[in-house]
């Protein structure tokens, strides 16, 4: 007698253990192996869904199968156990990154010992764990929901291993600028106080400009690198003051005559250009005041009218300070020195000729 039978949970075992003898389990039609045979026989425990032909698995097969199953239940919760362990203990490790960026640590000396196992990372050796009486919290059987609880009740961390030591703040602001420009400045002004057998320079520059402006002749500049920047500042002074001045390879520089003057610059004592330039002033009947560090040396020296003497350190001798690191490197003195000496000679030079700062102003350029 072929009898339909519902499939459904609830008669699942009753099918099995009421079914008569060589009766037919008429199958929905799902994915799943038939679970008779045509011939009416139990069909075997196939090794997947998808295999339906292979090899019948035994009975100590199947009940090593369930015993896999059920161990391996106990495995995945420990798996799970550790991953949230795992978890609670990085995410911690990421709040004390935070405190210790914020710098908000506090230390306290009465620190409650924790356990060992709980240690946030390998980086963080001791951490001291401080609750309050209300929330302590209870050990679980498990281990786990005890270091959560621990955890989460954390008021104070501290860091006894890799904690970084405090850096010294840097000297920033007006007192240690302050303190470098006074530093400076003195350096340079005691360029002017050293005793000297020559003609002290601001006398020397002074007069030779009065003369030129007496005669109505022409001032011409020259010099190189950081010297012949300071001399285009003076260029541009004695213009302000109603010279007719140029700079030296200008293209409007006009031809020099012997009404005229050169002030040219040579720190370490000569240069092949100011050689030259020299020279060739010289040879056109020009006048020739040459500044420079080195006045008995030096190979401009011979081409110059007058020399005006300015003792400050060149590149001719700073290597006698290579051994300390010095605040004015190389020509940086000289050089300085120049720029103070020429503010000298322009305020003592205007004083001369009568020029008001409303005239000086006058002949500055709207071309700006």
């Amino acid at each position: 007698m072929n009898r339909r039978v519902r499939w459904d949970e609830e008669n699942l075992g009753e099918i099995e253990a009421n079914k008569p003898v060589r009766q037919k389990i008429t199958e929905p039609k799902t994915p799943y192996h038939p679970m008779i045979d045509d011939d009416g026989s139990l069909s075997p425990v196939r090794r997947g869904f998808n295999d339906c032909i292979g090899d019948a698995m035994d009975a100590e097969e199947l009940r090593c199968a369930l015993n896999d199953v059920a161990s391996s239940n106990s495995e995945t919760d420990r798996s799970a156990n550790f991953k949230e362990q795992r978890r609670v203990h990085y995410d911690e490790f990421l709040k004390v990154k935070e405190l210790r960026r914020k710098g908000s640590f506090l230390e306290d000396e009465d620190d409650v010992e924790g356990d060992s196992s709980s240690s946030l990372s390998s980086g963080v050796k001791d951490i001291g764990i401080q609750g309050s009486p209300a929330t302590s919290p209870q050990k679980s059987s498990a281990g786990t929901g005890s270091n959560i609880l621990i955890l989460r009740s954390l008021n104070c961390v501290k860091l006894e291993v890799n904690k970084p030591k405090p850096l010294l703040p840097m000297e920033t602001g007006e007192g240690s600028m302050a303190n470098l420009a006074s530093q400076i400045c003195s350096h340079i002004a005691s360029i002017f106080d050293k005793p000297s057998a020559h003609p002290p320079a601001l006398d020397l520059m002074v007069a030779e400009l009065t003369s030129i402006a007496s005669q109505k002749g022409r001032v011409f500049l020259y010099g190189v690198g950081r010297e012949g920047l300071m001399l285009k500042a003076l260029c541009m002074r004695l213009a302000h003051l109603g010279l007719s001045a140029h700079f030296v390879f200008d293209m409007t520089t006009p031809p020099i005559t012997s009404k005229d003057l050169l002030i040219a610059s040579a720190g370490p004592g000569g240069f092949s250009t100011v050689d030259a330039i020299c020279s060739v002033a010289r040879s056109h009947g020009g006048r020739v005041l040459l500044l420079t560090a080195q006045p008995e040396t030096g190979s401009s020296v011979k081409h110059a009218n007058v020399v005006a003497y300015v003792p400050a350190q060149t590149m001719a001798d700073d290597k006698e300070e290579e051994i300390s690191r010095t605040l004015l490197p190389m020509g940086s003195v000289y050089e300085g020195a120049m720029f103070v000496l020429f503010e000298m000679v322009v305020f003592k030079l205007g004083e001369v000729l009568g020029e008001s700062p409303e005239a000086i102003r006058s002949r500055h350029t709207n071309l700006e």
